[in-house]
């Protein structure tokens, strides 16, 4: 019996999104973002803004001096890098529950979700794409289905497996034939209700390439090629999974090769691991 109606009907306990990070994302489809609206956007929210001024100051951004105000902060990294840190402070909130069925650990989500984002980053500036704010934010989000449907997951996670082995598909195909609806589906609804950009809204919606529509969005297919290339670092796995194969389709889209994909499995290593004070600094104290 499929599970459709009582997981679209648990989304109506769903807490809101936090207001200052819900407007940074309206701002992502802005094609001029003014200094002053990004400051004010966030300033009345000490804890991001203490979150956002104490990242500036972690040496993962290296700068030479102390960071005191977000107008320092705006100027000295720049309108796109405190979007992306400001989004990344909101949504530590989205993601501190746990996840059974989805990853072991408590913050496995949080860990794939900043995985991604960074992914995706790496991707956006060796492809040349631009917005790279709203390539950061598809990335971290792209997950936040897991949030609502891991407890449904977490009930059916013998059947799913049994599913994915049986009939040799991904998880992810395996709890659709099982619940009736995936963790991508029941993102783009909790980003419909959450009023999303449309554009960011698809992006989770559709990123294990389930509509046709899906292969002609830049977007979608970047945070695809990401999730991808995350899960074959080994960084996360998701239970019973088989090998990971990326669409010829995708690699013709970017002109990509195999030995591309090896490159950037070995420059996102790099990233990781500059990243590790940073990431620290968010699991050991941000999340709540």
């Amino acid at each position: 019996m499929s599970l459709v109606p009582q997981v679209l009907g648990s989304l109506k306990n769903l807490p809101p999104f936090p207001m200052v990070a819900q407007r940074a994302l309206l701002l992502l489809d802005k094609p001029e973002l003014n200094m002053r609206e990004l400051v004010e956007v966030v300033k009345f929210d000490p804890a991001i803004t203490a979150n956002v001024l104490r990242i500036c100051n972690s040496a993962c951004f290296g700068l030479s001096r102390e960071i005191h105000s977000l107008h320092q902060a705006l100027l000295l990294v720049g309108t796109q890098e405190l979007l992306k840190l400001i989004v990344i402070s909101g949504a530590t909130r989205l993601f501190s529950a746990p996840t059974p069925g989805y990853f072991r650990e408590r913050l496995g989500l949080w860990s794939h979700s900043v995985s991604c984002a960074l992914m995706t980053n790496l991707l956006a500036r060796d492809l040349s794409l631009t917005d790279q704010a709203t390539v950061f934010t598809a990335g971290l989000l792209h997950d936040i289905g897991k949030v609502v449907l891991s407890l449904f997951v977490g009930q059916k996670l013998i059947d799913i497996r049994d599913v994915a082995r049986q009939q040799g598909v991904s998880f992810q195909a395996a709890e659709k034939i099982v619940l009736g609806i995936d963790h991508a589906e029941i993102g783009g609804e909790m980003a419909r209700m959450w009023d999303f950009p449309d554009r960011l809204r698809l992006a989770i919606a559709y990123h294990h390439l389930n509509k046709p529509e899906a292969y002609t969005d830049d977007l979608i297919l970047l945070v695809y090629l990401a999730d991808i290339l995350v899960l074959m670092s080994r960084q996360d796995l998701e239970p019973d999974e088989p090998a990971y194969v990326v669409s010829p389709e995708v690699l013709r889209h970017f002109d990509l090769r195999p030995r591309d994909l090896e490159n950037f499995l070995l420059q996102f290593s790099g990233v990781w691991d500059e990243a590790q004070v940073f990431f620290g600094l968010i699991n050991n104290k941000d999340v709540r």
